[in-house]
């Protein structure tokens, strides 16, 4: 997935985007004592503490109490507790919004019919729908805050999840498995025997033939057993090499399985995992997924595009062609003759790979997922539809077996733009055309068709019905409804935009690669190129009126007019990083940051003018996280925000003279940000996160 800076530069290059990021936990303010996560503390929570620190009840009873993780509640936490009680939770400076209903990856997907699935995910996310993913509850008790890499279900009401945890006092993996039998309203921890047959490793898949016989697999060549329903477990040798990471598990009954891993492996039972005996995968990459359509039928997925197939039951594997060099995570089958596979993002088409089978697995072809986050599993019920999930909350559905809309309320693609026109009124854009509205400061997105899969890096409203949003290839897009519909707009280049910016209903502007300006007098009727005396890509622009205008992009340039447009000059700055967003408030006074992403040496820019950019001066950022900032925001002489790399936000009160380090709450990477008034802003970034403020940031 995109940062700003790697998306400016890999399309400057005519390039897509896209690399995959790691789990993005979103941060929040920690309550201590409130139990039952209502944002409040209560007398009966703080005596619930009093007695978990007296040893009558465990930790579990109110997780939240035990504020430094070390397994026990202290005095200390309970003061903290009673002070929350009088005084009332603390508030969170920045709030996530979106993505709804989870931002953290999800890592297992299970459908027992076309209305009932489940999916699991990072820090205990479990969520269920009952219509075929319109809509998602979370299940997850405050008790579970383990990851959760796999989920299996019987039926409406029997299922399984397992992934890992971390023990507070050691620091040792722990696996976990938490049982239903309420269709997921309740969960209840399982293990007997777990920790000593599988110590130390996360727990990657779970497989039960029938309500009682069931194994779990995972990291250091781990396999365990149950014949109670998971009450006990035992473990089973096998054979592999301690390094080996077993990842997937499928069964046709409950004494025949297979299991795949790193390296090519391939272990088969026929006698419930008394003994596992290895077979050829002849191939040595690793192994991801598996499923199996008889006891002869089988298809493992795994590194570099790799898919093994058997007709034998494993006797012998084939490795035929994918069509594909990316990682494949999953494979799921709803017949003999329709399957999925899904996987790592391309580089080239900066989308999640989707792979589909109508043949039975003779040959597989790319489906377009319109969506820059890696998908980790699949499950299918027919040859229609089928449900796909993956990072950052990712949830894709198809119900015609080719195309795959998101089921997110909004996307999880990263997003790239924003702006709001008033309080209430705002619109974000991003990946895959993703344009995202909210009608009431935020408390609800909800997404909006674009008509267009070309990436969107701007957005520009100058009220709550007109709007425009300019991306990849030449692409401007305007609504005049507030984006019941949004029309494209004819704008004689196929450079990609980067910025946007209208004063008025009329008059706008547009920056990108190439040096590229254009302008419009007419709201977007007519687009007309302009001399930007530049050929380094344009990453941002402002205006103050019609007539002053800057444009700011790589190599530390900035290119300034006093005339709308028609002549544009190239101003001073003293940098060659580059520059990613600028902001004005008014003739004079403007801020444009930028920087360089580099996991050794990153730099951060913040650069001021007070004369109209005559001269621009650095002012000192944030000296304990040096990113990279994509975006700015102001309201005034005085007061402005940006927003950069590893969710980090600074604040400004006096010019720039102090930027102040905000808790945003996430630690994705911010491209956008925009503040209707001092108080009230939102900023916007990768996986489709954003978050807003009431207090400016405060």
């Amino acid at each position: 997935m995109c940062t700003r800076s790697t998306l400016v530069v890999a399309l400057a290059c005519g390039m897509c985007c896209a690399a995959a990021l790691g789990n993005a936990r979103r941060l929040s303010a920690q309550c201590v004592g409130d139990c039952d996560g209502s944002n409040d503390v209560t007398v009966n929570e703080i005596i619930v503490m009093v007695s978990i620190s007296l040893g009558n009840q465990p930790v579990s009873a109110c997780a939240s109490g035990d504020s430094n993780g070390d397994g026990a509640i202290e005095i200390n936490e309970i003061i903290s507790a009673v002070n929350n009680l009088l005084s009332g939770c603390p508030t969170d400076p920045w709030v996530l919004e979106a993505p709804s209903p989870s931002g953290n990856d999800e890592f297992g997907v299970t459908f027992i019919d076309a209305n009932q699935g489940w999916t699991v995910g990072g820090f205990g996310d479990i969520l269920h729908t009952t219509d075929g993913g319109q809509t998602w509850d979370f299940q997850t008790p405050s008790d579970i805050t383990a990851d959760l890499f796999g989920v299996q279900f019987l039926d409406a009401q029997n299922g399984w999840i397992v992934g890992a945890d971390t023990d507070s006092t050691s620091g040792a993996t722990i696996g976990v498995i938490y049982h239903t039998t309420d269709g997921g309203q309740t969960w209840t921890k399982q293990g007997a025997g777990i920790e000593a047959a599988v110590a130390g490793v996360a727990l990657n898949a779970v497989a039960f033939a029938d309500p009682l016989n069931g194994w779990v697999i995972g990291t250091s060549g781990a396999i365990a057993h149950s014949t109670d329903g998971g009450m006990t477990w035992t473990a089973q040798a096998s054979g592999t090499d301690p390094s080996i990471s077993i990842n997937a598990i499928a069964f046709v009954d409950a004494q025949t399985a297979w299991v795949v891993g790193d390296t090519g492996t391939i272990l088969h039972t026929t006698n419930g995992g008394t003994t596992w005996v290895p077979q050829s995968s002849n191939t040595g990459r690793n192994l991801f997924g598996l499923f199996f359509l008889t006891a002869d039928i089988g298809f493992g997925v795994g590194d570099d595009g790799t898919v093994v197939h058997t007709t034998d039951g494993g006797s012998t594997w084939t490795v035929p062609p994918s069509g594909t060099v990316n990682a494949l995570f999953a494979v799921a089958f709803a017949d003999g003759q329709n399957g999925w596979i899904v996987g790592d993002v391309d580089s080239s088409s900066g989308m999640a790979t989707i792979l589909h089978t109508t043949d039975g697995g003779q040959t597989w072809g790319p489906e377009n997922s319109n969506n820059s986050n890696q998908l980790n599993a699949v499950s299918a019920i027919d040859g229609q539809s089928a449900w796909a999930v993956g990072d950052g909350g990712t949830l894709l559905h198809t119900a015609d077996g080719v195309n795959w809309p998101s089921q997110s309320v909004t996307t999880t693609n990263s997003v790239f733009g924003v702006a709001f026109p008033t309080t209430t009124d705002g619109y974000a854009v991003g990946d895959f055309g993703a344009i995202a509205r909210t009608t009431d400061g935020g408390n609800d997105w909800f997404s909006q068709v674009s008509g267009t899969t070309m990436g969107l890096f701007a957005v520009s409203s100058v009220d709550p019905q007109l709007a425009w949003a300019a991306g990849e290839s030449g692409t401007i897009l305007a609504t005049g409804d507030g984006g019941a519909t949004w029309h494209p707009q004819a704008t004689g280049t196929d450079q990609s935009f980067f910025g946007i910016t209208f004063v008025d209903g009329d008059s706008g502007w547009a920056v990108g690669a190439g040096g590229t300006i254009v302008h419009t007098s007419n709201a977007g009727v007519i687009w007309q190129v302009q001399q930007s005396n530049t050929t380094q890509t344009l990453s941002g622009v402002a205006f103050f009126g019609p007539q002053f205008g800057w444009a700011v992009g790589d190599a530390g340039t900035i290119v300034h007019t006093t005339d709308g447009g028609t002549t544009w000059t190239l101003q001073t700055t003293g940098t060659q990083e580059p520059l990613f967003a600028i902001t004005c408030a008014d003739q004079n006074i403007c801020w444009a940051v930028g920087g360089t992403q580099d996991d050794i040496n990153p730099t951060q820019v913040i650069l001021n003018t007070t004369n109209g950019g005559t001269t621009w001066t650095a002012q000192m950022g944030d000296p304990i996280e040096t990113v990279p900032l994509f975006g700015v925001s102001s309201v005034d002489a005085q007061t402005a925000w940006a927003v950069g790399d590893l969710g980090v936000v600074l604040g400004t009160t006096d010019g720039g003279a102090h930027w102040v380090f905000q808790e945003s709450g996430v630690i994705d990477a911010l491209n956008a940000i925009a503040f209707a008034t001092s108080l009230d802003g939102w900023a916007v970034g990768d996986q489709g996160t954003i978050v807003a403020t009431t207090t400016g940031g405060n």
